[in-house]
C-alpha cells in the first residue's frame, strides 16, 4: 500500500508533529499525574476516537469544506476557543488554593487526588481534539504530501486512509509517554501544594491554548 520511501518520511513527522505540546496532551500528562497510568490510558481512547472521525470525514471529501470555507472554519474555531478557555477555568477553580491550616488539598483528606471516572476523562480527551478544527485541517494539509501519484501506486483515498491511521498509532505511543511522564512524577510524591501549582499552570496553559486558537488564522491553500 506505501513504499518503504513513504514510510521513511513519514513516519518520523508524524512522530515529531504528534509529539508536540498541546492541548491534549496536556491533558494526558495531567491524567497521569493525577489519574494514574493507566486512567490517562483509558482516557485516550477519547482522542483516538475523534481522531478516526476527523480521518473518515477527511477521506470522504468532507474535510475539504472546512479546508475551503471560512465561515466554517470559524465556527469551529471559536467553539474550540470557548472549549479549551472554559476547561482552563474549571481546571483553575479545581486547584483553587486550599486554606493555609490545611494540609492537604480539598479533593481527599489523605491528600490524594480524588480519582475520576474513565469515561469522563475520555470525554475531555473527545471534547478538546473534537472541537480543535486544527486537529482537522492537520489531516487535510499534512497527509496530502506523503500521498504518493507514482504509477502503480494505489488510489489516493486508500493511501490517505493508511497515512491518517499510522498517524493515529504514532499520537496514542506519543500521548501515552506524556501519560507515562505525568505518571513517573506523581510517583516521586510531590506533595499537595506542588500539584495545585502544576494544575495551576495547565489550567493556564489550557487558556493560553484556546487563545492562541481563537487569535491565529491556519494559512489555507
Amino acid at each position: 500500500m506505501l513504499s518503504s520511501a513513504q514510510l521513511a518520511v513519514f513516519v518520523p513527522a508524524a512522530l515529531a508533529v504528534a509529539a508536540s505540546p498541546g492541548a491534549n496532551n496536556l491533558l494526558a500528562f495531567r491524567n497521569g499525574l493525577r489519574q494514574g497510568l493507566r486512567p490517562a490510558a483509558v482516557a485516550l481512547t477519547g482522542r483516538l476516537a475523534a481522531f478516526a472521525l476527523m480521518l473518515a470525514v477527511v477521506v470522504t471529501g468532507l474535510g475539504a469544506l472546512l479546508h475551503t470555507s471560512r465561515t466554517a472554519f470559524e465556527v469551529l474555531r471559536f467553539l474550540g476557543t470557548a472549549v479549551l478557555i472554559g476547561m482552563g477555568a474549571w481546571v483553575l477553580w479545581s486547584a483553587r488554593a486550599a486554606p493555609a491550616s490545611e494540609k492537604s488539598p480539598p479533593e481527599r483528606e489523605d491528600g490524594r487526588p480524588r480519582r475520576v471516572a474513565g469515561w469522563r476523562l475520555a470525554a475531555q480527551e473527545f471534547v478538546t481534539a473534537a472541537a480543535n478544527p486544527k486537529a482537522l485541517l492537520l489531516f487535510t494539509a499534512f497527509l496530502p504530501p506523503f500521498v504518493s501519484s507514482q504509477d502503480g501506486a494505489a488510489a489516493a483515498g486508500a493511501q490517505l486512509a493508511v497515512l491518517g491511521a499510522l498517524y493515529i498509532v504514532c499520537e496514542a505511543a506519543t500521548a501515552s509517554g506524556w501519560a507515562a511522564a505525568g505518571h513517573l512524577l506523581a510517583g516521586r510524591e510531590p506533595r499537595p501544594a506542588t500539584l495545585r501549582r502544576l494544575d495551576q499552570a495547565s489550567g493556564c496553559a489550557l487558556i493560553a491554548f484556546g487563545g492562541g486558537l481563537a487569535l491565529t488564522d491556519p494559512p489555507r491553500r
